[in-house]
């Protein structure tokens, strides 16, 4: 079958051994096609993980990074965790998967925990083999409502691809937070293999501030066009999604993200360390001859990063270094804690900023820190 194929492609050579003993083996499991194929994830990963081999590792031992792409089908991401445990990984980094639910029972029984940074299935929110350095999914909805409402807007329309989690987010989390922060609220929800943008465009129309808080380059690019193309006056969300200059050009004028990191087009609105890894992160990517900046690579960077930071931290295994995280720096982000503590949650961080796209393309901090959803009751 397709799968099986795919599966046999991405391996990363195995690196030489350092002094401190043999690698540590990285599972990356990523959509690198389907309805929500995001490859450029992979990028990162792989930049980051050459970056701190050249640094010398963790504790002398080298990263090695055996990936597997998957296409947000249960059945390939089952079939990535049985190679991962074949392969002996110690832990696994999830891009984005979207079947990655259907991976875990098989993680769980040989003791690797997954890291991720954003939870993009509902299997996920709450499993306690699960660690995620991004923010909670939950917390960008209420944070983008706050961010909103603070600033005067009175109605929001989202536009969510049509499943059972975007309902059950809508009902759970987007309706009640908008009547806490009296605001308008609906959601507008779309097949991800067929959206008809026009006619969602038009839907949205008479909303003060519209867009998604889930979707990839590709939906925002058609989300951000059908706006534009509409005569859309309100204000624009596009998720995370920072390739809108390049794909939509000038239309990305004045368009608004989300975002759980400090991004690297505005360094000085990051505090004075973040601006450091900023630069880190710069010199990274130039070092693996990426001069033009590729959309998405900085999360995946960024996660990798991070991981290094708490397996710095113990000698033990990774699921013990990671249940032991408590107010950790992460990496361009805020400070993380990984016991699972807020409402059961996998996620490592409430906390969410804002930024807008200026005429140069560059991104622009639109609050001077993050939104702490977990602060807010």
């Amino acid at each position: 079958m397709a799968a099986v194929l795919l599966l046999a492609t991405g391996c990363a050579a195995e690196p030489a051994r350092g002094p401190g003993g043999d690698p540590i083996k990285i599972g990356y499991l990523n959509n690198a096609s389907g309805a929500f194929a995001v490859p450029e994830l992979q990028t990162g990963a792989e930049v980051a993980v050459a970056h701190l081999n050249r640094k010398g590792g963790v504790r002398n031992r080298p990263f090695e990074l055996i990936t597997c792409p998957t296409d947000g089908t249960p059945e390939q991401s089952a079939a990535c965790a049985e190679k991962f445990v074949r392969d002996k990984v110690q832990v696994v980094v999830q891009g984005v998967d979207t079947g990655a639910d259907a991976a875990m029972p098989t993680l769980s029984d040989a003791a690797i925990p997954l890291v991720g940074h954003v939870q993009f299935t509902p299997g996920l929110m709450n499993h306690k083999n699960a660690y995620f350095f991004g923010a909670a999914a939950v917390a960008y909805g209420t944070a983008a409502l706050k961010y909103y409402a603070d600033q005067g807007v009175k109605s929001v329309a989202w536009l969510l691809p049509e499943s059972p989690i975007t309902h059950a987010f809508t009902d759970t989390v987007l309706t009640p937070s908008a009547k806490r922060f009296g605001l308008s609220y609906r959601s507008v929800y779309y097949p991800a293999d067929n959206p008809g943008w026009a006619g969602l465009a038009r839907q949205v129309h008479t909303a003060e501030a519209s867009g998604s808080i889930a979707a990839t380059e590709e939906q925002c690019t058609h989300l951000v066009r059908s706006l534009r193309e509409s005569n859309y006056e309100g204000r624009i969300l596009a998720a995370s999604c920072t390739g809108l200059p390049k794909s939509v050009g000038n239309q990305s004028i004045g368009v608004e993200l989300s975002s759980d990191f400090w991004h690297p087009t505005d360094p000085l609105s990051a505090p004075p360390a973040n601006q450091d890894e900023i630069e880190e992160y710069r010199a990274a990517m130039k070092e693996a001859g990426h001069d033009e900046p590729v959309a998405g690579a900085v999360v995946s960077f960024a996660d990798m990063m991070t991981l290094a930071r708490v397996l710095s931290t113990s000698d033990g295994t990774p699921e013990l270094a990671l249940k032991s995280v408590k107010n950790l720096d992460s990496f361009l982000g805020p400070q993380i804690t990984c016991d699972h503590a807020w409402l059961g949650n996998s996620a490592c961080s409430t906390a969410v900023l804002f930024y807008r796209f200026q005429p140069n393309g560059a991104l622009k901090a639109q609050i001077p820190d993050f939104i702490e959803v977990a602060k807010l009751g």
